[in-house]
């Protein structure tokens, strides 16, 4: 054999080598573009379109574009409420509006259909495994869902908490806050000054004598008393144990107890207001004592068309979810940073949302620092005039 042909042979293996290295790393491309990861269970939904889809994108637009695709999921408390749905609708709206500004995003909302903290973890820990960008997650067991939450975030998942923040602040990137405890007892006790006037006297039926959250914004309606309306006057606290007839019946007991000298009755409960509502209307005082308090608009629709209830007071679960799908892209964009002190969160027809590293709040058992939140903003009024347009 000459070296001219030896050469010839040589050039020819190479030619072949360099074939085989490029099929083998557009094979992994395409692999890594289309989601699959070894050794675990393919994401559910959408993720597995981009599956299915994976090998057209890859052909049409090139590794480079495809790879630019965030996966971002969303894991409620439990999917089966019409307020979680409100969530998803929000953060869909939000996932909709950065695709029309030219980002690739593969978006998945999913999680238990019933509250059960043990199957939350068990789906954050499958979707962990998979690798998503970014995970917002709305905690039914704070103190449980830690292990799992810094799991993600030592893999490199942003961890988004939202509605619910995991009990170790160092868990997760960013808490989207709905509305802080001062926040609410402030709207609360503001409804009753624009309605009963700057020195209503006035009762509250809560829950429970422990609830945590229903007394913290109890202490926050005080702290706004004693800040803008020294003259308004707490009578009476009952409480409803978190059931609808008992709920009822201390409310009646309120009306029987200070007739004619009560201007207003506030409930911080879901359960607790519609039934307050029924109580002040059995009575025959609707018009007579202000009813206000935190419920959903589908339980008090009824009530504030009749004008029994003229303002609710609530957050609104849309505008939440549409909130932590623009911070979750900002903290993978790098525009939030995780150690930022104070930065400003584009969010769309929200404007900004200003992200804190530090947040004072009132609760029940003292003051509280929050760490590294993100409030939507003060508590949203549902009124006649708006309450139809809302579905939870």
């Amino acid at each position: 054999m000459t070296n001219t042909d030896r050469r010839r042979i040589d050039d020819h293996a190479e030619k072949i080598e360099k074939e085989v290295a490029a099929i083998t790393t557009a094979r992994r491309n395409f692999i890594k573009t289309a989601g699959i990861v070894t050794g675990a269970r393919l994401l559910p939904s959408s993720f597995t379109d981009l599956q299915s889809k994976g090998k057209e994108t890859f052909q049409n637009a090139g590794p480079s574009q495809a790879q630019r695709a965030l996966k971002i999921v969303m894991v409620p408390k439990f999917t089966g409420t019409a307020y979680f749905a409100a969530t998803e609708k929000g953060a869909k709206e939000a996932v909709a509006e950065l695709k029309g500004k030219g980002l690739a995003i593969d978006f998945l909302y999913t999680g238990p259909t019933v509250a059960n903290s043990d199957e939350q973890i068990r789906m954050v820990d499958d979707l962990v495994a998979q690798k998503p960008d970014a995970i917002i997650i709305a905690p039914t067991n704070p103190e449980a869902m830690v292990p799992v939450a810094k799991k993600a975030k030592a893999s490199g998942i942003k961890v988004i908490t939202y509605d619910a923040d995991v009990a170790d602040r160092t868990a997760r990137q960013w808490f989207v806050n709905q509305g802080t405890f001062t926040q609410a007892g402030a709207a609360l006790v503001d409804v009753v000054a624009e309605q009963a006037g700057a020195s209503a006297r006035f009762a509250v039926v809560s829950t429970d004598p422990g609830a945590f959250s229903q007394n913290s914004w109890i202490a926050a309606m005080k702290a706004q008393m004693q800040a803008k309306y020294p003259k308004m006057q707490l009578v009476d606290i009952r409480y409803g144990l978190g059931k609808p007839a008992e709920s009822f019946s201390v409310a009646q007991d309120l009306i029987n107890k200070f007739r004619g000298q009560l201007d207003a009755i506030v409930a911080p409960t879901v359960v607790a207001l519609p039934k307050v509502a029924e109580a002040v209307e059995q009575a025959g005082l609707t018009g007579k004592i202000v009813v206000t308090g935190m419920s959903t608009p589908n339980d008090m629709k009824e009530f504030v068309k009749r004008g029994t209830v003229k303002t609710v007071v609530l957050w609104n679960p849309v505008d939440l979810g549409y909130l932590a799908v623009y911070a979750a892209h900002a903290s993978l964009a790098g525009t939030l940073k995780d150690n930022a002190t104070q930065a400003k969160v584009p969010a769309g027809r929200l404007g900004t949302r200003d992200a804190v590293a530090s947040l004072e709040d009132i609760t029940a058992k003292g003051p509280l620092t929050l760490k590294n939140v993100i409030v939507l903003g003060n508590p949203f009024r549902f009124t006649k005039d708006n309450i139809d347009q809302f579905d939870f």
